[in-house]
């Protein structure tokens, strides 16, 4: 697994839901072969998803890109704790599934996307 990430400048007064370290330490706890991961934090509407992409021509494996947003101070420790408690645990199980498919049937499904908690309004 090789995991990337890169994170954009928030405005005042937001925070991220979830570090880069949080999520990595989730997801290396589980056998998740040779799937490249890169997250992007960014302030927007998305609060947490991911889009898993299988192999195709031009890039010869598997690929996760997960997204995770901000929130206003005041709305985040509620938040933290659904990224944290539920939403992760979703997304590693998801992610586990679809990497323990075998390869051709991954490309045949095709990119999925899943979102892990609703953009914020």
């Amino acid at each position: 697994m090789e995991f990337t990430s890169e994170t954009g400048k928030i405005p005042k007064g937001y925070g991220y839901l979830l570090k880069p370290s949080v999520i990595l330490a989730a997801l290396t706890a589980r056998d998740l072969g040779g799937i490249r991961i890169h997250l992007v934090r960014s302030h927007g509407r998305r609060l947490f998803d991911a889009r898993y992409r299988p192999p195709d021509g031009d890039i010869p494996y598997e690929r996760l890109n997960i997204k995770v947003g901000t929130a206003h101070e005041r709305d985040l420790p509620p938040l933290r704790r659904q990224a944290k408690d539920e939403a992760l645990p979703a997304l590693v199980r998801w992610i586990s599934d679809l990497v323990s498919q075998d390869l051709p049937t991954a490309i045949r499904h095709g990119e999925q996307e899943i979102e892990l908690l609703p953009p914020r309004d």
